[in-house]
């Protein structure tokens, strides 16, 4: 008889689904404090994936999008096991801020991760998610977005290992953009890719799209490309998909020259290709005359705009991707 999966305060049997959380401290009221979780157990073997959402408070996709995947997911019919935290950062993103704005000394889960078990507030937070996650998962993926300033289009960020790339790559035709990022740096994906395991963040989103069908539609398409990583990795049944071939590189972050207001390119597309020089916004001051200009430094992508439309001299406005090379070889593409 198989043996019970025990993560936090969840303990799962081969095809159940429990909920509860993994245990952060006590409140103000001795009431105990949670990092929630949901699992899905299958009834055969396969690889436990973890789908994070909400490192940062607001960028609400991850938890909507995960609640759409695991709607449509039956532990009966479930190879592996999926652990979905909806909300790692809750404090942050009850606020519905970046980082928890109690803590001003640990500020950016993101940034920190795995964090230490005797530090500041966020600190332990991620430490306990860590210390849950670490022993207990093959696969990860952490969703994020543009949040409260910005949109974000698809892009992936992997952990350079031959595991993430793969992972990266299941996430289906919509991300064509996946760049290498290190391994070990302060984050999930990358701490679990220095465990050589697969480890991506996902970006998509931000809170300009999270207004009726614009956030379903976010939600869903995020949610495909889990489950697409479900199928990719015979968790679940059906063919999964691929891009074609993906596009890889590096980012630049384009500053504003001036302080006013930021008025992208109407004609600006995501993700295709433009050459140097392209005018991606200008910077109006408040008598209506333009002070500067956010031109693409070189042939790329734009990944990353600004949605906030005040700005300050030296304030992101844009995410930039040069294309170093495109391969088709990131996996072995099935049908």
């Amino acid at each position: 008889m198989a043996a019970p999966l025990t993560i936090g305060t969840v303990s799962v049997m081969p095809g159940e689904m429990k909920r509860g959380g993994i245990p952060i401290g006590k409140d103000m009221y001795a009431r105990d404090r949670e990092v929630p979780i949901i699992v899905y157990r299958g009834v055969e073997d396969g690889p436990i994936l973890w789908l994070n959402g909400a490192t940062h408070g607001d960028e609400p996709e991850g938890p909507f999008s995960i609640f759409k995947a695991l709607a449509q997911i039956d532990p009966q019919k479930l190879r592996g096991t999926v652990v979905a935290v909806p909300a790692m950062n809750v404090q942050a993103f009850t606020a519905g801020t970046r980082g928890d704005p109690l803590d001003t000394f640990s500020y950016d889960m993101n940034r920190l991760y795995p964090g230490k078990a005797e530090g500041y507030t966020t600190e332990r937070i991620a430490w306990a998610h860590w210390q849950a996650m670490k022993d207990h998962c093959d696969l990860q993926i952490a969703t994020h977005s543009g949040g409260e300033h910005s949109y974000l289009a698809h892009m992936i960020f992997a952990s350079d290992n031959p595991a993430s790339l793969e992972l990266a790559a299941a996430m289906g035709p919509n991300w064509t953009l996946v760049f290498r990022s290190g391994t070990g740096g302060g984050n999930p994906s990358s701490q679990i890719g220095a465990l050589g395991k697969g480890g991506v963040t996902v970006e998509l989103g931000g809170n300009c799209r999270t207004l009726t069908s614009d956030f379903h539609a976010i939600a869903d398409d995020l949610a495909a490309g889990y489950l697409n990583v479900m199928r990719h990795y015979k968790m679940i049944d059906g063919p999964a998909q691929y891009a074609p071939a993906w596009r890889m590189g590096f980012q630049i972050a384009l500053l504003a020259p001036a302080t006013g207001m930021f008025v992208g390119n109407p004609e600006l597309p995501f993700e295709t290709n433009i050459p140097a020089g392209t005018i991606i916004g200008q910077i109006y001051d408040l008598y209506g005359d333009v002070i500067g200009e956010v031109k693409a430094p070189r042939d790329g992508v734009i990944f990353g705009l600004r949605s906030r439309p005040s700005v300050l001299e030296g304030q992101w406005c844009c995410f930039f991707g040069v294309i170093e090379q495109t391969v088709d070889d990131l996996i072995s593409k099935k049908s």
